[in-house]
């Protein structure tokens, strides 16, 4: 801080201190530049100072310096004036701020009964100097302190017009104080018109409910002809023990729900993998990811190879959960024996071999997160009773230990068994059964929707294609009628293994039947009816009567003699008869072959 700052109120103190003591002033800041002065010092103010070594020496020394005899005496010796000094008398008072000297009170005197005055008694005008300099110090405080005030109200303002909420602050008597530029935007003020805040803002205060603070209130007014819809929190503030202000946050119902519409397209971006465009898939992937959105236990069911574990971390990924962990445990992979403390952990010395430190189960590592319990049908009966006490009391114990950990897991289970029927045979325990089946999910098998086989091949040969450096354009017409009618039993798991023998013979181009049926075939294992059905036969006899029977179809509908079909064919009549015999072709009522 400088006393430049407070320049006008420095040249009135010293104004004040000169007609109190009838004796010249002047005030310098730690520079040297004369910030007030009086007399024949007036003249000089918010210049730099010439002959300030007394000055420099109170500045140095932090101490008040009595000149009894300007221009003579030993700190005098170096100034400009030395010798030849104007003054008679001189007392100077350091001013300080924070602890260091910020500038110099100096009384002067030019003439003797300017002297007599100013040291009659040193002692007092000492003192008086001293509490002049806190005076000017207390005035600099002051002014900082304005200033932190004006540069906060400053950054306050600007926060407030960063937030995305209108901000609106009131007095206990309705007047306004405060808005930021959301709030006149959402209340469409317009910034010049003064006299819209108040009748805006006076409808806006007069649909509030007051006795229902801190809490969403949705009042209703009328912006341009139209209705619309603000969600408003009242929040009392109490300035001091006489004052009372009440904060208004308003947001726009419609801005609202748009945001929560993109958070939700947002959290349904974890399901974007799951390829698929078939009405089932959809279907499950919106059930999947409301699912997602709560805590409870969930149980996919699906044929192998379905998805069930994508499913899973996506529902995950899309929870409340996603940022802490997802642990998956695939319950038939674990040897029985070593699943418990796999699940639950162990103590040290809990069995031959275990590790002196113990180790905690998959349910702790898991604690706040989400576990997934792939191919649950296979848990052995005796773990499914250490299951169902997590399940219902958020409980886990090690094995060989005697004491409790709380936990805060979700569990996702999936199995490709039917539970149901373990349940009736009582290869599954009723009670973990419904424990699990809070939110049950199925999948569909790949041959229920067909749409999503040409979807995902076409996904898996942009995998391949990088995979194996290839430049495979797809598959051919034929192929893609072969693989959406063939069962797929491995569902996605086969398909893309399928694509994937495919590529390791097939590296650019279309896929067709005529380039690679053998090898098609070969993959699918398609015999008998099944390969009559999907792959077409080229045989010379089979087209020839195909086309016999279009030619003879063509003259019935035209009710033409028998001798047109020969034209057409471009064969003789006898030749036409003896094919027809030949391939048993059925010629109805409109000719009589017997004769021939």
């Amino acid at each position: 801080m400088d006393l430049m700052d407070i320049q006008p109120s420095v040249q009135n103190i010293a104004d004040a201190i000169a007609a109190v003591l009838k004796i010249e002033v002047e005030i310098a800041n730690h520079h040297f530049v004369r910030v007030a002065g009086t007399g024949e010092n007036k003249g000089g103010v918010l210049h730099q100072m010439e002959g300030n070594l007394v000055y420099q020496s109170a500045l140095r020394t932090n101490s008040p310096v009595i000149i009894e005899n300007p221009g003579f005496e030993s700190v005098c010796e170096r100034c400009l004036f030395y010798q030849n000094c104007s003054e008679t008398g001189e007392i100077c008072c350091p001013i300080t701020y924070k602890g260091e000297p910020i500038g110099v009170i100096g009384l002067l005197a030019f003439n003797e009964e300017q002297r007599i005055r100013l040291f009659r008694n040193t002692e007092d005008i000492l003192k008086f100097l001293k509490k002049m300099a806190n005076l000017l110090a207390s005035k600099l405080h002051e002014n900082e302190m304005l200033q932190m005030l004006a540069n906060n109200s400053l950054k306050m303002t600007k926060m407030m017009n960063l937030v995305k909420q209108g901000i609106i602050l009131i007095d206990e008597q309705g007047n306004l104080a405060e808005m930021n530029v959301k709030a006149k935007t959402l209340l469409g003020i317009n910034e010049d018109a003064d006299s819209e805040h108040t009748n805006v803002v006076c409808n806006l205060l007069k649909a509030l409910d007051y006795n229902n603070q801190e809490k969403r209130q949705k009042i209703s007014i009328i912006l341009d002809g139209r209705e619309q819809l603000l969600f408003v929190t009242l929040q009392k503030l109490i300035t001091s023990h006489r004052s009372t202000e009440f904060l208004l946050i308003v947001e726009a119902v419609e801005e609202i729900q748009q945001l929560a519409d993109i958070a939700i397209e947002e959290k349904k971006k974890a399901f974007e993998h799951i390829i698929g465009i078939s009405p089932q898939l959809k279907e499950v992937k919106e059930y999947a990811f409301k699912a997602s959105q709560s805590h409870s236990s969930i149980l996919i069911l699906g044929e192998s190879g379905t998805g069930k574990e994508e499913f899973a971390k996506a529902i995950h990924k899309a929870s409340p959960r996603k940022d802490q962990p997802l642990i998956t445990v695939n319950c038939g992979a674990i040897p029985e024996h070593l699943l418990e403390s796999e699940l639950f952990g162990y103590e040290k010395g809990a069995f031959t071999g275990a590790s002196q430190a113990g180790k905690p189960g998959k349910f702790e590592l898991a604690n706040k997160g989400t576990i997934f319990l792939d191919e649950i049908g296979e848990m052995p009966p005796q773990l499914q009773v250490k299951l169902l006490r997590v399940l219902q009391q958020g409980e886990v114990e090690r094995l060989g230990g005697t004491k409790t950990k709380t936990v805060d897991v979700r569990v996702i289970a999936a199995t490709n068994r039917n539970l149901q029927a373990m349940v009736e045979t009582e290869l599954f325990r009723e009670d973990l059964y419904f424990r699990l089946n809070v939110i049950p999910m199925m999948i569909p098998a790949l041959r229920s929707r067909k749409e999503d086989i040409l979807a995902l091949s076409d996904y898996f040969i942009k995998e391949f294609n990088k995979q194996f450096q290839a430049q495979v354009l797809g598959f051919g017409k034929e192929v893609k009628e072969l693989m959406i009618n063939h069962q797929w039993k491995g569902n996605i798991r086969e398909l893309k293994n399928f694509i994937e023998y495919l590529f390791n013979f097939v590296q650019e181009g279309w896929i067709t039947l005529e380039g690679s049926g053998a090898i098609i075939s070969r993959k699918l294992d398609i015999k008998g009816q099944e390969r009559s059905a999907y792959i077409p036969s080229f045989s010379l006899e089979k087209m020839e009567k195909e086309t016999i029977e279009k030619a003879l179809l063509y003259i019935r509908k035209n009710n033409l003699p028998i001798e047109k079909a020969s034209e057409l064919l471009s064969i003789g009549r006898a030749t036409l008869f003896r094919k027809i015999k030949k391939y048993q072709i059925d010629t109805g009522s409109h000719f009589d072959t017997s004769v021939m």
